[in-house]
């Protein structure tokens, strides 16, 4: 879907969500961070084994990945 990418990188991060009652969810996610020839970032992330992805977004940050870290924990059930 992103056209004329000029870097991407990967990330794998595990991220850690508390949700009510202090119950703690561990997911791991596939962080993709990409930037196009007008040097304007994007990311996409996938759960794997979860069923959930975070379609690709306009980053607007100056730390992307912590940016996309948020996106991803905010996608995650309070508590599965």
């Amino acid at each position: 879907m992103m056209k004329n990418l000029k870097v991407k990188n990967h990330y794998l991060a595990e991220i850690e969500h508390t949700g009510e009652k202090n119950y703690k969810n561990r997911w791991s996610w596939d962080i993709y961070i990409a930037a196009d020839e007008n040097e304007e970032y994007r990311g996409k992330a996938l759960a794997p084994g979860k069923g959930i992805e975070i379609p690709w977004t306009k980053l607007t940050g100056k730390d992307l990945l912590a940016e996309m870290m948020g996106l991803c924990e905010s996608q995650m059930p309070k508590c599965s």
